[in-house]
C-alpha cells in the first residue's frame, strides 16, 4: 500500500539529475495523480494531452508545453494517439556553488519553491514560441548525448529562467495553496487505496475535517471535478488497464474496480473512454 502520492523514482544520475521520458502512444495515455520534488516540463510533439495541475485543467496541443512545479499534484492523460516528452529534473541542478547575486536573488527562490514556474496557458504567444524552441533543443541534445550534453542542457535551462524572469512571468508561492494541496493529496491517496471498495463522501470529508457538503465544493475547486466524478474516472482507468492486460470478463473487471452496478459501469466507461469496454479491448488488441 502506498504511504503517499509521492513518486520516488530516481531521474537521471547523481551527477546529473535530469532525465527525458519520451512517450509514444497509439491509443490513450494515463498517469494518475502524483507529485515529486523534481520540476517537470512536458512538451507535446503530436496529439493533445490533458494535464491537471492542482485545480487547473490544461489542454496542451501539438507544439506546446506545460511547466509542473516541485510538489504540484498532477495527472497526465490523452484520449487519442500522442507523442510527448517529459523533461524531469531536480531543482538543485540549477544551483551555482558560488553564492553570487544570481544564485541568491534568482536561482535560490526557484529551487526553494518561493518562485513558481507559470502554467503555459498564462503565457503570451511570443513567450510560448520561444520557450517551446528551448525545450525542443533540450530534447534534441539529450537524444544525441555526448560529453557536452549536460553543460548545454543546463545552459538552456538557465535561458528558460532568464526569459521567464525578464518578463516577470514567475509566480509567488502562497502558503494557503500548499495547505490545500496537502489536504487533497490525502483524499486522493485514500481513493487510490480503496477504489475497489464502497467509498462514502462522509469518510472522505472526515479525512480533512470537513462536512460532506463543504468538502464536495472544496474538492471541486481543488481538482476541477467533484469527488464522485473523480472516483468513477479513476475506476474506469483501472478497468482500462485490466482490459488491456488480462483476459478477465468485463463483468469481473467491473466488480474488481468497485462498480456494483454493471450497466452503470458500462455507461461511465463509455462516457470517459468513448467506447464500450468490449470495443476498447478490441481496439487495444488491434493496435
Amino acid at each position: 500500500m502506498k504511504s503517499s502520492l509521492k513518486e520516488n523514482s530516481i531521474h537521471g544520475t547523481l551527477s546529473f539529475p535530469l532525465h527525458i521520458y519520451s512517450k509514444i502512444r497509439k491509443t490513450d495515455y494515463y498517469v494518475g495523480y502524483h507529485w515529486h520534488e523534481e520540476l517537470e516540463f512536458i512538451y507535446v510533439e503530436e496529439g493533445e494531452m490533458e494535464v491537471t495541475i492542482n485545480s487547473e485543467i490544461i489542454h496542451v496541443s501539438k507544439g506546446n508545453f506545460v511547466f509542473i512545479n516541485s510538489g504540484d499534484l498532477h495527472q497526465v492523460t490523452s484520449n487519442g494517439p500522442s507523442i510527448h516528452h517529459a523533461i524531469v529534473f531536480h531543482p538543485q541542478l540549477l544551483n551555482f556553488e558560488y553564492p553570487d547575486i544570481c544564485q541568491q536573488a534568482i536561482i535560490k527562490p526557484i529551487t526553494s519553491g518561493a518562485l513558481q514556474f507559470p502554467y503555459a496557458l498564462h503565457l503570451d504567444k511570443e513567450s510560448k514560441e520561444e520557450l517551446s524552441g528551448k525545450l525542443r533543443n533540450i530534447i534534441a541534445i539529450k537524444k544525441g548525448e555526448n560529453k557536452l550534453s549536460s553543460l548545454r542542457i543546463k545552459v538552456i535551462l538557465l535561458q528558460v529562467i532568464d526569459i521567464l524572469y525578464e518578463r516577470k512571468l514567475f509566480l509567488e508561492n502562497r502558503l494557503h495553496t500548499k495547505v490545500k494541496q496537502e489536504k487533497i493529496k490525502k483524499v486522493i491517496l485514500y481513493i487510490e487505496e480503496h477504489y475497489n471498495d464502497k467509498i462514502f463522501l462522509e469518510d472522505l470529508a472526515a479525512l480533512v475535517g470537513m462536512n460532506k457538503n463543504y468538502f464536495s465544493k472544496y474538492f471541486q475547486i481543488a481538482v476541477g471535478k467533484n469527488p464522485v466524478t473523480y472516483i468513477n474516472e479513476y475506476r474506469c482507468e483501472k478497468a482500462a488497464k485490466l482490459l488491456k492486460n488480462s483476459e478477465l470478463k468485463v463483468l469481473e473487471i467491473s466488480l474488481m474496480v468497485g462498480f456494483e452496478n454493471f450497466s452503470y459501469f458500462i455507461r461511465k466507461f463509455r462516457e470517459y473512454k468513448h467506447h464500450s469496454p468490449s470495443q476498447y479491448r478490441k481496439m487495444v488488441y488491434d493496435n
